[in-house]
């Protein structure tokens, strides 16, 4: 790997935005949110992202992201009983270097069982539906990793993601969160989407 990347993660950290079962009012989980990719000299994390891309780095660069997330994951003092959501940019299944079940390293190397990662797939980059990449969900499935589909309702795919991935959690685009009480649209369109989660399982 370039070390043009290595010192680029080096300068960006992760915040952890909480994930609150509405029913208890407990933290189920954590979403790790990238922070401080403008003093790595980007304008955007889409920007970050794409760059990565285009230099064919993406793949060993998440590895390096994914590695950095998890063990600041693990200084929380429950940990234990929350859930990791990470991000994966879509695009890095397809790069020519992904190697499937490496992140399963860093994860055992840190006690932490696969069910407590939960890989979210986002909307905003085309998702190619091959059957190599559902056999790389399948894959992470049956390891007991968790899938999540990010932004839902504001990208490309729409309802064939859901039907591709077979998602564990769908989190709605806030867009159509956004003042919901004062939107009946919105509320009818989030009203259906949860009778279609709950339908799906």
């Amino acid at each position: 790997m370039k070390k043009k990347w290595v010192d680029i993660v080096s300068k960006v950290d992760f915040a952890f935005q909480p994930i609150v079962n509405v029913h208890s009012g407990i933290c189920f989980g954590v979403e790790a949110l990238i922070r401080g990719v403008s003093d790595a000299c980007f304008d955007s994390i889409g920007a970050f992202f794409d760059e990565a891309y285009y230099e064919n780095a993406l793949f060993p660069m998440d590895m390096l992201l994914r590695r950095k997330a998890i063990e600041k994951f693990c200084t929380i003092n429950s940990h234990p009983n929350l859930k990791l959501f990470y991000n994966i940019d879509n695009r890095v299944t397809c790069m020519p270097d992904y190697i499937p079940g490496t992140s399963a390293e860093m994860i055992k190397a840190k006690g932490l069982p696969e069910s407590s990662i939960c890989y979210e797939i986002s909307e905003k980059h085309e998702f190619n539906a091959s059957i190599e990449i559902k056999q790389i969900l399948d894959s992470y499935r049956l390891q007991g990793y968790k899938i999540a589909v990010d932004d839902f309702g504001s990208g490309f795919s729409g309802l064939q993601i859901l039907y591709h991935v077979e998602p564990d959690y769908i989190k709605i685009d806030r867009f159509f969160i956004t003042d919901i009480q004062k939107d009946s649209r919105k509320k009818l369109f989030v009203s259906t989407v949860l009778n279609l989660a709950h339908i799906l399982g």
